[in-house]
């Protein structure tokens, strides 16, 4: 196996960073509905944490680190701070171990909630360490949502996942954490009506051969 190098190494020009930084508001963007302005504190602060984290891992040029894929089980509030109709929610993810770009790792995930309502989503994360044990993985994700008799979403129901989780490593690859993702259209396919909606829940992951 290669040593490990830094992303500085990897690609030591200001091209590198100026795309770097192009992802990082890029994603901010896209979850608040590429700028409009009916999106919330509570994404814009999700934005604004994310891009923090993102800058910080560029300009801490640490060495990519090698991982495993994990699989991931979750559980929640469904429309956690909105309130208007929560439910229990349960999830499940799959996160690659191999990186598609920079530092960032694709998964894929679905949950449902006790209202009979179900999401699938896929999309990038970025696991920053901090420490031996701490991990922030901001991520962003499309995908679709089934409204069964929970919150109504808009119409068509194709839906933006974006958050946050904050992971505790223990030996041998088993992570316990929390979790907090916004979910909403974000206007982008002409849909009426934005509600969003929030997931809270505790998460465990562990590591796959």
């Amino acid at each position: 196996m290669p040593p490990m190098r830094s992303s500085r190494r990897l690609d030591p020009s200001l091209k590198r960073i100026e795309r770097l930084l192009r992802v990082c508001v890029g994603l901010a963007l896209a979850v608040m509905g590429t700028g409009q302005a009916n999106a919330d504190a509570e994404v814009q602060i999700l934005a604004v944490a994310a891009a923090g984290l993102v800058l910080a891992e560029i300009l801490a040029d640490r060495p990519i680190q090698e991982q495993r894929a994990h699989a991931a089980v979750e559980g929640g509030v469904f429309d956690a701070v909105s309130g208007e109709q929560r439910a229990a929610a349960f999830g499940a993810e799959y996160r690659f171990g191999a990186i598609v770009a920079w530092k960032l790792r694709p998964f894929a995930g679905a949950g449902l909630t006790s209202d009979q309502s179900a999401y699938g989503y896929a999309g990038v994360r970025l696991a920053t360490h901090w420490g031996g044990r701490v991990v922030i993985a901001p991520s962003f994700a499309v995908g679709a949502y089934s409204r069964g008799d929970g919150k109504d979403l808009g119409s068509p129901p194709a839906i933006g996942r974006f958050g946050l989780d904050f992971e505790y490593a223990f030996d041998r690859g088993v992570r316990v954490g929390l979790a907090y993702h916004h979910m909403s259209n974000g206007q982008v396919l002409g849909q009426s009506q934005n509600p969003g909606t929030q997931i809270a829940g505790i998460t465990v992951s562990t590591p796959l051969k």
